[in-house]
This record gives C-alpha cells, sequence and structure tokens, in this order.
C-alpha cells in the first residue's frame, strides 16, 4: 500500500496547535522538547482516529470512537491482531510515523506477560492499556525545519491539514526554563499542594523490606517509587506546555483519549526499531540534582559519572536489557554502543547505557513488547521478582507511569518512551509518581530524597499554570 505523503509549505511547531484540539477526544503528541538533535529529531501529532483500543486487566474493548465493544481475544492477541491487518510497506521518502496506533501502555499491562500477583485488581484508575489508531498522522523533522502530513487515506489527510490550518497558535512567550531548586523538600509539596500517598516514614519502611529482600537474594536492585496527589481545574494542554517550559526532555508527549490526559516530559527512550530490524533501548539508571552554580552543578555531574553505587545500578540494567532483547533477537547482534554516559537535562543529571540488536525475521511488535515490557530500569533485576516486590510494597498502581507512551507505525516501526516526569490528568485529580533504584548499599535517606529532587519539573509546572 502506497501512503500518502505531502509537505507543507512551512515547518509547524506541533505543540503550538493543542489549543485547537480542545474538541477531540483522542489527540497524541510526540516530540523532543528540548534541543533538536539526531537521537530524537521528530514531532508527530495525531487526532481524529478510526479506530480505539483499550484494555483492564485481561479484557480489552475497540472499535471506532464512541463505539467500542468487547472484544474476544486477550488483549495483547487481540492488538496483535489489530497491527497485522493494518501493515503496509514503509516508502522510503515517508517520515517513520506515517499512520498507525499512537497513546500509551500502562505499567500494570505487565499481568498480561508476566506471572506476577495483582494486589491492585480492582482499584480504580486509568485503563491499563489505551491505544488510538489514526489514518493519517502530521510530521515536523525538527532538525530540517520540514513539515509533512502523511497518512493513508485521502480523506484523512485532508481532515487533519484541514486542523492545522484552522489552528489558534499557542503562545510560546516566556519559554526559558524555570529556576531550577538544588534540593526540593517537604516545604515545595506543601506550596504545590501536592500530597503523597504515603507517608516518608511508610516509605522509609518500603526500603526497609527491599533491603530485606536483597540480603535474602531474592533480587539484586528494586526500582521503588511513591505517588503524589493534588489537583488542577485548568486544561491538560496548558499543563503540558508548562512542563515543557520547565522541563525540556528529549522524549516529551501528550496524550488525550477516554478519561485521562498525559503531561510528560521523559528523558528516556524505552524501544525504538525500525522496518529493517533494528532496534534499541536507552534505558537510564543513576541520577543526581542539578546544581544551583556552574560549579556544583560540574561537580554533580563528574559524582554521578565516578560513583560506584551508581554504575552498578546501571550495570545490573543493561544486563537485563541484554537479556530482554536477546529474547527476540538475532544471536550475537546485541551490542553495547554506549555504556553510563552522563546525560544533562533540566533538573537532573542521569546516568544513560544505549543497547541495540537486531530483531529474528518475523518478529513482530507484540512478540517485541512482550520480550521487553516493561522497561526494565522501572522494575529492577531480576525483573520478574522485582515486580513481585513492588507489587507488595506499592500501594496503589502505576497506571501510565512506568509504562510508556509512543506510536507504533503500520510498517511495524516504532518509538516508545519511559512514562517518568509526568503528570496524569484525570477530571482535576493530578497524580504524579517518582522513584529510584534500591540495591545492597543504597542510603534510604538519600533514595527518598532522590525521590523528592525528581519531583522538581512538576512541582514547577504545577505552580507555572496556577499562578
Amino acid at each position: 500500500m502506497t501512503r500518502l505523503v505531502r509537505e507543507l509549505g512551512v515547518a509547524l511547531d506541533l505543540r503550538s496547535v493543542l489549543t485547537s484540539l480542545d474538541d477531540c477526544a483522542h489527540v497524541v503528541l510526540t516530540e523532543n522538547s528540548a534541543q533538536p538533535a539526531a537521537r530524537s529529531r521528530w514531532a508527530f501529532l495525531a487526532t481524529d482516529p478510526v479506530y480505539v483500543f483499550h484494555s483492564v486487566r485481561g479484557k480489552c474493548w475497540g472499535g471506532p470512537p464512541g463505539r467500542e465493544q468487547r472484544l474476544d481475544d486477550a488483549p495483547l492477541e487481540a492488538l496483535a491482531g489489530l497491527l497485522s491487518r493494518r501493515r503496509t510497506s514503509r516508502g522510503a521518502d515517508e517520515p517513520p510515523w506515517c499512520s498507525g496506533a499512537g497513546g500509551y501502555l500502562g505499567y500494570e499491562l505487565l499481568h498480561e506477560i508476566e506471572d506476577v500477583p495483582d494486589a491492585k485488581r480492582g482499584v480504580s484508575g486509568p485503563a491499563d492499556c489505551r491505544l488510538a489508531f489514526f489514518d493519517a498522522v502530521a510530521a515536523t523533522d525538527l532538525v530540517a525545519g520540514r513539515t509533512w502530513i502523511a497518512g493513508r487515506d485521502g480523506a484523512a489527510t485532508e481532515q487533519l491539514t484541514a486542523r492545522l490550518e484552522a489552528a489558534r497558535p499557542l503562545s510560546r512567550a516566556g519559554d526559558a526554563p524555570a529556576p531550577r531548586p538544588a534540593r526540593v523538600g517537604v516545604t515545595d509539596l506543601a506550596r504545590a499542594e501536592a500530597d503523597p500517598v504515603v507517608s516518608r516514614e511508610d516509605y522509609l519502611s518500603a526500603i526497609a523490606a527491599v533491603d530485606a529482600h536483597l540480603l535474602a537474594g531474592d533480587c539484586y536492585e528494586v526500582c521503588l517509587t511513591q505517588r503524589f496527589d493534588t489537583h488542577f481545574a485548568g486544561s491538560g494542554t496548558a499543563l503540558y506546555a508548562a512542563l515543557c517550559r520547565t522541563s525540556p526532555a528529549p522524549h516529551a508527549a501528550y496524550v488525550r483519549t477516554g478519561d485521562v490526559e498525559i503531561a510528560c516530559a521523559s528523558p528516556e527512550l524505552f524501544l525504538r526499531a525500525g522496518t529493517g530490524g533494528a532496534v534499541q533501548t536507552r534505558p537510564i539508571k543513576g541520577t543526581r540534582p542539578r546544581g544551583l552554580t556552574p560549579g556544583e552543578d560540574a561537580r554533580l555531574a563528574a559524582e554521578l559519572a565516578a560513583a560506584e553505587k551508581d554504575a552498578a545500578e546501571n550495570l545490573m540494567i543493561v544486563d537485563l536489557s541484554r537479556n530482554d532483547l536477546g529474547r527476540v533477537c538475532e544471536f550475537g547482534s546485541i551490542r553495547v554502543p554506549e555504556m553510563r554516559v552522563v546525560e544533562t537535562h533540566a533538573h537532573t543529571h542521569q546516568l544513560v547505557s544505549t543497547i541495540t540488536g537486531r530483531l529474528r525475521p518475523g518478529v513482530g511488535t507484540v512478540e517485541l513488547l512482550r520480550a521487553t515490557f516493561p522497561g526494565g530500569s522501572m522494575t529492577g533485576a531480576p525483573k520478574v521478582a522485582a515486580m513481585s516486590i513492588i507489587d507488595r510494597l506499592e500501594p496503589v498502581p502505576r497506571g501510565p507511569y512506568a509504562g510508556s507512551i509512543g506510536w507504533i507505525d503500520d510498517s511495524g516501526a516504532l518509538d516508545l518512551n519511559i512514562v517518568i516526569r509526568s503528570l496524569v490528568k484525570t477530571g482535576d485529580v493530578v497524580t504524579f509518581h517518582t522513584g529510584g533504584a534500591i540495591v545492597a548499599d543504597s542510603d534510604p535517606e538519600s533514595e527518598y530524597q532522590e525521590t523528592l529532587d525528581k519531583a522538581a519539573g512538576m512541582l514547577a509546572a504545577l505552580r507555572s499554570v496556577r499562578r
């Protein structure tokens, strides 16, 4: 099938049109809201899907928007069928995403993949997975400064073109990042009216429980997280714009689907796969806050690069990621071209590694997801043991957090982030999570403080929209 690709006369800032799409029940935007670079050079916007799909603990629904029906298959089998029926080849001059699925895969989708206890089954929250299937996508190459409308249906491409032409640009004044605190404290949470679901004492008790598992040899590392709840009656698009200002990130995304909106400023790539079989993942493990002065900032980055504990955390996740990709990649194709590289973002320094491989012929999207989801940086190692411990110790579901946002092209190419540094809005209720890896030599107080430091960008965004 040949897809339609038409270049617009001007490069379009796709984020600027979001406020003109408030009448759309389903919107997906993925972009690099930091400095464009070859590593993440595309921005994509899709709306007006032809089909929507969601799942909740073993059950799934699908159909045209507003006419979804219960599907007979298990969620991942149903998703595999949907992707297969839409499959098409990719043209040489097409943007990476021209048509296909976009949305989120929530952390609890893991229960469709692994035999892990589910203590929070039945607890209300967003669906485990929400994907919308689009016949047209707007794509901007942020490096070349060019925008295309692409798709598999002429009517869909014309409808999207008309929406973009009618868009009212969002003011981008004051895009400079907000001043960053070197440390976040409970007073910052109070000023943002962000209430932790668990107390400091309970979080430290959970760390002690993880330590007991580590000492017993049940696991080597566990990513322990906590949730914060607040309220915001304004628009989710305003929240996303504020998050992009305060926390520009290479894998940013905005999703509106069903009853949920997600504003995400993720620095982390989960999976990227091309039509030729090349696949990569870039887990983050190891964090320091930014400093208030250039000298302090450089010292914290150097401290992260030299820290044995962070190096050990990162190595464990690299080994886990190599193992996950090894389930579906050609023998001998797994490589680690980058190991423990310090990357600097608006509020944190992060330790990042890159693992690549080549998928075996015939490996489909769902098979790849079964082998790798959720990202190991958000679980710990060994993966199943760590997820079982997380299930017992964390009192609320993670929802979209620790899952993935992104797109799956009809050609089989895909790009999925790790949902961190994110705000999830359902009605007027906004939640966000933070966390960190617990290993044998972790200092509990430092680990708790790290969860607060990682909240800096979300707190700054909330303060910004409430002024």
